[in-house]
């Protein structure tokens, strides 16, 4: 694993081991383990990541709606961390999952996002992941061609890169593409491009066997012996399709009973077309009673369609006629699963959508001043480094003498003034800047791309402003003046160090006599009281 910025502990990287040898039950627990930890320390990276590897998962394993749920909090929270490429991989899982639940519109749309996502940012590995997604999801689209051209390319990438989990999945899912244009030139009465199409898609299966079988993907590895055995059979080759569905039987049972089920279909299948109905007969039997248990209609739906076509070839009609009329029943309790999963993800995108909501006012809240409402420091230093390398001028304000308007009057006034500063300079600069609280007195004002003689205006106003102010209606005999140090640069000074001239020009205002604002470091005021001021208090 490698995303940046994120430290994975060995928790995670052992999920990360278990999930490649298809391991996914305890794969899921330990990326569950980091998950809780991570949300405890609010490590949004950390918490993306195993929710991005949680909802893999549950793909693998057949839950998909929980892998939904999964795949669309990754996606927020990547969102969140401003990492577009993990994003598009989130959103390449979500487009997956989407089509296998049968949504392929939200799968093309899912698949489209995440391609131009991945397509900006320099992770190859992360373009070949989401080029994948949008290739199978064209193939079941029935724009095989198309989904072949991308699986191509991310086939290369992987190759490149020398990942040969990577090219075993994506030879599998090219090897599925070649698949669906045999059944394409089927339905065009092109038998001998169809013949060609399957053997192409047979040899592609047949090498994805054997890079899974050495990396230990047993996933990829069962899914190919599947895909190999069932594509064999079509082609007559029995002997070698039910050498396959062996060497399938004798591999270490995972943990997931859409596997066992998707097993038995497939050899029912392949006992089938071999002539060995009886055998069949009891596979598919199997099929549809694990399914049963299982709760999953689609599951049931194919089984019961398998065990139809079974009993027919053995001319067992009033056995085939009861399995049809039960199909009948679970093909339509399907449609209605169909519906209830689209109100199923209505309700997950409705959550995230709170969540964002949630997120985006306690972010807002963090990025504010509680006292005053106006940015506070950790906005300030935020504004300054999107504005880095552009004209700037930044004002530093400091309330003059304001521990005595405290000692005097009592800190319930002083929050008050320090209020009342705040409004006073958001409405003297409008839209030509920002206006912060850093702490205590003091203050800021950014104005970007704007001329020194601009922005000591501004502050000007600021300064006049609150020294006519009528500070009566807070405290009787109450009167506030502040002081501004301001620095202007054209984009090739730091912003520290503006802010360190600000600062220090800030401090010379302060001493010089207060109430005005100086730009220079020589002591040029932009302005000085010409006349002396009544004392005052602050």
């Amino acid at each position: 694993m490698s995303v940046s910025g994120i430290a994975f502990d060995d928790t995670f990287m052992l999920g990360a081991r278990l999930l490649r040898s298809g391991r996914c039950i305890e794969a899921i627990e330990a990326f569950r383990t980091v998950y809780s930890r991570a949300l405890a320390d609010n490590e949004i990276g950390l918490m993306a990541a195993c929710l991005n590897e949680m909802a893999w998962c549950c793909y693998r394993l057949g839950e998909v709606e929980q892998g939904l749920e999964y795949a669309m909090g990754a996606k927020w929270h990547w969102g969140r961390a401003g990492n577009t490429a993990e994003k598009s991989r989130a959103l390449a899982i979500e487009a997956i999952l989407f089509l296998d639940i049968g949504f392929s519109d939200e799968a093309y749309s899912a698949a489209d996002q995440a391609v131009k996502l991945a397509l900006t940012t320099e992770f190859e590995s992360v373009h070949a992941f989401t080029l994948n997604a949008k290739g199978i999801v064209l193939a079941v689209c029935h724009e095989a061609q198309l989904g072949l051209q991308l699986l191509e390319r991310a086939l290369g990438i992987a190759a490149r890169q020398q990942n040969h989990a990577a090219q075993a999945y994506y030879l599998l899912n090219i090897g599925f593409c070649h698949g669906k244009l045999a059944e394409e030139a089927l339905s065009l009465l092109e038998p001998e491009r169809a013949d060609a199409e399957n053997r192409i898609a047979t040899e592609l299966s047949a090498l994805a066997v054997d890079l899974a079988e050495s990396v230990g993907d047993d996933w990829t590895l069962r899914t190919a012996l599947s895909n190999s055995a069932e594509l064999l059979s079509k082609q007559g080759r029995h002997d070698l399709a039910i050498e396959l569905m062996d060497r399938l039987a004798e591999l270490p049972e995972l943990p997931g009973i859409g596997l066992r089920i998707h097993y038995l279909y497939t050899l029912s299948d392949v006992l089938l077309r071999s002539g060995r109905c009886d055998d069949a007969r009891v596979a598919a039997a199997e099929s549809l009673a694990l399914a049963e248990g299982s709760g999953i209609v689609e599951h049931q739906t194919s089984a019961a369609a398998k065990l139809v076509e079974i009993l027919e070839a053995q001319g067992d009609t009033r056995a085939a006629f009861a399995m049809h009329k039960r199909f009948h029943g679970l093909y339509v309790r399907q449609a209605g699963e169909t519906a209830r999963r689209r109100a199923r993800v209505e309700e997950i995108r409705s959550e995230t959508d709170r969540l964002r909501d949630e997120a985006s006012m306690l972010a807002e809240q963090v990025m504010c001043d509680p006292l005053t409402g106006i940015a506070n420091r950790r906005s300030f230093d935020q504004i300054l480094n999107r504005l880095a390398g552009s004209p700037i001028a930044i004002g530093m304000l400091d309330i003059d003498l304001f521990k005595s308007v405290n000692d005097r009057f009592s800190h319930i006034v002083g929050d008050a003034v320090l209020q009342r500063i705040a409004r006073i300079m958001v409405d003297q600069i409008g839209p030509h800047g920002h206006a912060a609280r850093l702490g205590g007195e003091e203050f800021a004002l950014i104005f970007p791309d704007i001329a020194e003689a601009t922005a000591a205006a501004l502050c000007e106003g600021v300064r006049v402003a609150v020294a006519n102010a009528d500070w009566s209606h807070i405290a009787e005999g109450l009167a506030v003046t502040v002081s501004v140090g301001l620095a202007t640069g054209r984009g090739d000074v730091p912003s520290g160090l503006l802010l360190q001239m600000a600062d220090r020009r800030l401090y010379m205002a302060k001493t010089t006599g207060r109430d005005r604002i100086i730009s220079r470091d020589t002591p040029i005021l932009v302005h000085d009281n010409a006349e002396p001021r009544k004392q005052s208090i602050a």
